[in-house]
């Protein structure tokens, strides 16, 4: 006698879209309610939610069951929280012992995000030229743990003062706290990336205009090498910046006509190999923390950069 266990499901317009292959994950969430997370075979939503849920190890398993998640993804907080804020899940941080400092330094109002970036940098007591990965990854993860802090105490007491049953104003206010938080992560990055490559000496230009208005992140050495055509283009180096890249990447391909090869650095872990192979094909290079490089394929390893990676090639560059 063989026994045989079937999930059985309503058809709707989640169900109508499955295909053999697909990952289903089903999570039991801390009210005892249940989360059912699909993802396309193959994709990079799939390769992530593996990584998060500590199934990469096991390749693809047909059937499996975790307990708590005691592994590396856990360690790799801001990491972990963009995967779940991008599937819809709003993790809840910690950081209410630097509200009184945060209050102090800036009232109760949202500063610049630059002021912010050096606010949390200041705050951690590390020597960026030590290691350039990991202590980008911790000024992120500070940032978003401090922010965070911030926009709840604010956003509460914008609750508590109501809308006076005005639906408008709510709904642009609501507005307001999305855009706001889709804006200032990949701000952050960038505030990150100039301090780290001022404390390395390193030239750049941050948003300066190249062809048909286009403004890459950082152009290395500078605008003004660029824009002169005798200094040899082999000597310049162009960076893209996004937090996160899905189909966005492509943004960058066009952003500096001299610069045949260009460089991109994300936080993203886990892109599908087919994603990476079309970048190695438009002369795309990815820079990846080197502590989410193994969430990556041996193959694609192989190709990608680290951020210690790309700031001697720069050095390398501007020395010559």
């Amino acid at each position: 006698m063989r026994w045989e266990n079937r999930l059985y499901f309503p058809t709707n317009l989640v169900t109508q879209n499955l295909t053999v292959g697909d990952l289903l994950i089903v999570t039991r969430n801390t009210d005892d309610s249940l989360l059912a997370i699909v993802a396309e075979n193959g994709s990079t939503v799939e390769n992530q939610l593996l990584w998060l849920f500590g199934f990469t190890d096991l390749g693809h398993p047909g059937f499996s069951i975790r307990g708590e998640l005691e592994t590396e993804q856990d360690r790799i907080a801001f990491t972990s929280r963009l995967i779940l804020e991008n599937i819809g899940i709003v993790v809840e941080t910690q950081g209410d012992s630097w509200l009184d400092r945060i209050f102090t330094k800036f009232g109760k109002a949202f500063p610049t995000t630059r002021e912010f970036s050096e606010f949390a940098r200041n705050t951690i007591q590390a020597d960026v030229r030590d290691d350039y990965d990991n202590v980008l990854l911790a000024w992120m993860d500070r940032e978003e743990i401090l922010f965070r802090t911030l926009e709840k105490h604010l956003i509460a007491d914008r609750l508590k003062q109501g809308f006076d049953n005005d639906v408008d104003e709510f709904i642009k206010f609501s507005l307001s706290v999305q855009n706001r938080r889709k804006c200032r992560v990949g701000f952050a990055l960038e505030n990150h990336l100039e301090a780290m490559f001022n404390a390395c000496g390193i030239r750049y230009s941050r948003g300066s205009c190249t062809e048909n208005k286009a403004k890459p992140d950082f152009l290395f050495p500078g605008i003004d090498e660029y824009r002169d055509p005798s200094f040899d283009a082999i000597n310049l180096t162009m960076l893209g910046v996004k937090s996160t890249c899905k189909d966005r990447w492509r943004q960058v391909l066009s952003e500096a006509d001299r610069i045949d090869r260009k460089h991109l650095l994300t936080l993203e872990p886990a892109i599908s190999l087919n994603q990476t192979m079309e970048m190695q094909s438009k002369l795309l290079q990815l820079v990846i923390p080197k502590s989410l490089h193994d969430t990556y394929l041996p193959t694609q390893k192989e190709w990608l950069m680290s951020i210690s990676d790309f700031i001697e090639l720069t050095r390398r560059r501007q020395n010559n």
